[in-house]
């Protein structure tokens, strides 16, 4: 099995999402009713710097981490897509961009580098960080130590701006039949209403044949954390969708592509004692037609019931850009919970510790 193990397991150690930052805050307080949305497509940020270092080693370092290609992609899309805008041009409109990153580099003022967040300063579903620093070279020795950090704010912004359209509309069809399945409830994109039901395991998506979404959830039994393990999520995974999802052709079924590289971290929310665990890759069919593409899902325990729950968004949308359909079924899973929490928080996301990993 060749698997690129994608996370240093040194548990219960939890990595912050932004890791060792010097400083942080976190305000999502500030936008009063009347305050404007961010504006900007998904994945779009404003960086913010001095013109004069544009094309700078220490530049072109920040450009290679924010536009490197998004993670377990059947195709190269940048994780962000950056537009820069020196730093006396920053006003108006343009402070109103969903991601905004700002970077001031100034030697009388910094001593060493530091980094704070908040969000909703100019429009409401923004996330600004504040880089400052005394060197362009400092700059560069944080971005090696820290880059995974930064970009998992990003990222995990994104994740909440998606989790904030399905907590207010979602398929209703879907959370009941999880709900009556599962006794949990989930929030998941309005347009998947077919559903297939099999023992312990449930499929249901929006039957698209050009930009289609599926949602899966099985369980299984737990005995130890070795049941939430890598090798173990993907035996499982592998076992139950040959014997529910029947290809195309007989004897066909989807199964996880192994030769490409599989990504697994552990995921803490607030409201959970005990941390998921993700996984993430390519799916491919087995036997039978041409069709893949990527998936995520996460593997939750319920210690009290001996079980593992996992809920997995997968997506097929050939020739065609992926990574918007797929964070958007990455949102989805973090609104898995049981049947007694009737409203799914998406804040929770900006909350979330990961395990090392990109």
């Amino acid at each position: 099995m060749k698997i690129n193990r994608w996370v240093g397991l040194a548990f219960p150690v939890l990595l912050t999402t932004l890791l060792a930052l010097s400083s942080c805050k976190s305000s999502s307080t500030k936008g009063s009713v009347l305050q404007q949305n961010a504006i900007g497509k998904p994945g779009e940020l404003m960086l913010v710097m001095g013109k004069e270092y544009f094309e700078s080693p220490m530049a072109q370092e920040l450009y290679d981490l924010l536009e490197e290609d998004a993670p377990a992609l059947p195709q190269s899309e940048p994780s962000l897509r950056i537009s820069r805008v020196p730093t006396q041009s920053f006003k108006g409109t343009l402070q109103l961009v969903r991601n905004v990153f700002l970077l001031d580099i100034d030697p009388q003022r910094y001593s060493k580098v530091s980094l704070k967040y908040s969000y909703d300063d100019w429009a409401t579903g923004q996330v600004v960080a504040r880089l400052t620093s005394p060197s362009p070279d400092s700059v560069r020795s944080y971005i090696k130590a820290n880059g995974e950090g930064l970009m998992n704010l990003f990222v995990r912004h994104e994740l909440f701006l998606y989790a904030e359209v399905v907590a207010k509309t979602y398929s209703q069809k879907a959370l009941e039949q999880v709900d009556s399945l599962f006794g949990h409830r989930v929030n998941v994109p309005e347009d998947i209403r077919h559903k297939r039901a099999g023992k312990d395991f449930l499929w249901m998506s929006n039957t698209s044949m050009r930009s289609r979404h599926d949602i899966l959830v099985y369980t299984y039994p737990y005995h130890s954390p070795k049941d939430i393990g890598l090798d173990a999520l993907v035996e499982k995974r592998d076992s139950v969708l040959k014997a529910n999802i029947q290809g195309e052709f007989e004897g066909s079924y989807p199964c996880t592509e192994q030769n490409y590289g599989l990504l697994y971290r552990r995921v803490q929310l607030p409201s959970e004692e005990t941390a998921r665990a993700e996984l993430r890759g390519l799916w491919k069919m087995e036997g039978g037609a041409m069709m893949g593409g990527p998936f995520v899902s996460h593997a939750i325990v319920d210690k009290k019931a001996g079980k593992v729950y996992v809920f997995e968004g997968f997506v097929y949308r050939p020739n065609e850009d992926k990574l918007h359909l797929i964070r958007m079924m990455e949102a989805a899973l973090y609104s898995f919970r049981p049947s007694g929490e009737k409203t799914f928080d998406p804040g929770l996301i900006l909350k979330a510790r990961f395990t090392k990993g990109f």
